[in-house]
């Protein structure tokens, strides 16, 4: 590197709440990647993950001085957001450096970020481009206000710009920064966005930006209209990973993987003929409406072991509401058909919507009950600012502070149904998980899985978080 390179620290936050996923920071790494594609040697990144060590003030005073970065980039998800209010005046106390803050929860709370805590930036949306801009404009010292993405304070008010267009030719951003991360450090008994494993080598890989679907539920960081890397250029990170690393199961994390039919069996078709072992998973990604059993049987044969189905509600007044719009009895039937040729299926629900009865909540629960999943993740309800949720949320309870205890604290808060119902949400949804694991689900679910030892492992740490919350 130069003597006189632009030093950049990458921060992973670690906060204090329970069921924490642990898995590689893959936003990070696009960064990583993207600066140095760009800026080569003008450019020097170092990456912490505070989750991973023991005393995270005596790491992070320690690598601010020993580093001595010119800006921290902190990637924010919406439980990580204490963290930049806890830890800001800290990063300014051991540095000269700039903060810049992204990712979903900048992305909508921008503002209450850089007027209640010692933040300089926050890049909105898509990051890899504006970030780059950005660290550009500080390196050559220019006015950095008239950047697209980016939100700050003047001094007097909180500008925020107009968004930068999201990048349409995804084969253009480079791998992951996979060289920033000892993988070893995410394989273990910790807790994982898939719960179960074949293999204990794994990563989590994209392949796919934005969703087309409306839920009204979910952030836009990425946009509406569906982005795609090419069957090849997905397969080459693919075959980086098992080559190079050692993996051997790759978790997909895409919005809707399945989206492009002809995209998805050309990638599933090029695994297959690779000569690679491996195992997939989703932990996410699939529309479970747009499967067909032939989808279904060519996931199977390509390694895919495991599927999740976001059902959300089994309500089709609900499925309404929330313009999530799920052909149920699709996705019954392919849950039917994916546990009888041996995938391991899970569902996720979320119960507690807005004007939702107490009738209609049950009914989701018992659907689940009476399917042939294998795992269910029942969730409370909440909010996200800036959401087509938030403002129903808004609109239907405007004497209630709903969001208190909502999306702006997610994990550590609890769902504004109980306050605004006096339902017993959270409880109901503890006697749930208890109907649904049934002595004869968990043996089935056991003589299914690969990796017995660790599914048995999850299943206690599962059970206990449950059960304490």
């Amino acid at each position: 590197m130069l003597s006189d390179s632009y030093k950049v620290l990458l921060v992973k936050p670690d906060v204090l709440v329970t069921s924490q996923v642990l898995d590689v920071p893959l936003g990070v790494l696009y960064l990583s990647a993207f600066l140095k594609k760009h800026l080569k040697n003008d450019i020097e990144i170092a990456f912490i993950d505070l989750r991973m060590v023991n005393d995270q003030d005596k790491t992070l005073k320690e690598l601010l001085e020993t580093f001595n970065p010119d800006l921290v980039g902190i990637s924010l998800l919406a439980f990580e957001q204490s963290f930049i209010f806890d830890y800001a005046d800290f990063i300014k106390k051991y540095s000269s450096a700039k903060i810049v803050v992204g990712g979903p929860f900048p992305t909508y709370n921008y503002e209450k970020i850089l007027l209640e805590s010692d933040t300089d930036c926050a890049v909105i949306g898509e990051g890899e481009r504006v970030f780059f801009n950005l660290i550009s404009g500080y390196i050559e010292k220019k006015d950095i206000s008239g950047i697209k993405g980016i939100a700050y304070y003047n001094g007097e008010t909180v500008i925020c710009n107009p968004r930068e267009e999201h990048i349409g030719d995804l084969d253009s951003i480079p791998y992951p920064d996979y060289s920033l991360i000892d993988f070893k450090n995410y394989w273990g008994y910790h807790i994982q966005h898939n719960t179960i494993l074949a293999e204990r080598k794994y990563a989590p890989i994209i392949s796919s930006r934005a969703c087309p679907y409306q839920c009204i539920y979910c952030h836009n960081i990425f946009g509406k209209k569906i982005r795609e890397r090419s069957p090849e250029n997905t397969l080459g990170e693919i075959k980086l990973l098992y080559e190079e690393y050692g993996i051997r199961e790759i978790h997909l994390v895409d919005d809707v993987f399945n989206f492009n039919r002809k995209r998805m069996h050309q990638l599933l078709h090029l695994i297959i003929n690779s000569n690679m072992t491996i195992r997939i998973a989703f932990p996410n990604g699939l529309r479970g409406d747009l499967l067909t059993r032939e989808d279904i049987a060519l996931l199977k044969k390509a390694g895919t072991y495991t599927i999740t189905f976001a059902i959300e509600s089994a309500s089709q007044r609900i499925q309404k509401m929330i313009k999530k719009n799920l052909d149920i009895s699709k996705v019954i039937e392919n849950i039917n058909y994916a546990s009888q040729i041996g995938l391991i299926t899970r569902g996720f629900f979320m119960l507690g919507f807005p004007g939702e009865t107490v009738a209609e909540i049950k009914q989701t629960v018992k659907l689940a009950i009476d399917s042939k999943l294998d795992l269910a993740s029942f969730f409370e309800v909440v909010t996200f600012q800036r959401t087509g949720l938030d403002e129903l949320v808004r609109d239907m309870y405007k004497d209630i502070d709903v969001t208190t205890n909502g999306g702006y604290n997610y994990l550590t808060g609890k769902s504004f149904y109980e306050q605004v119902t006096g339902f017993k949400l959270t409880r109901f949804i503890k006697k749930s998980y208890i109907r649904f694991f049934s002595f004869k689900r968990v043996y089935k679910l056991f003589i299914k899985a690969p990796d017995k030892i660790y599914l048995f492992r999850r299943i206690l740490t599962s059970g206990w978080i449950i059960l304490r919350a």
